[in-house]
């Protein structure tokens, strides 16, 4: 599943995404700073045995994964707002 998270500028949605991130459990497969602005191109993540990325460009952050954990992630950054 795809889900289209905020404009590359809503600093606001990516502080959630990153709390929703940490509350579901995701760990980076890379080592990076998780922080607001996410840096550009594909970050990959693991929740157990599930595998998702996180897409950012210029435009956009775009979560990309198997459709229980993003709809998971869409909630948790809903309860949140």
């Amino acid at each position: 599943m795809r889900a289209a998270i905020c404009a590359r500028e809503d600093y606001e949605t990516q502080g959630r995404l990153l709390e929703a991130l940490a509350r579901a459990g995701a760990h980076p497969e890379d080592e990076f700073d998780l922080e607001v602005p996410l840096p550009s191109g594909f970050l990959r993540f693991r929740v157990g045995a599930e595998l998702f990325d996180v897409f950012s460009d210029a435009w956009a952050v775009e979560l990309h994964g198997p459709d229980e954990l993003v709809k998971h992630l869409l909630a948790v950054m809903a309860e949140a707002a």
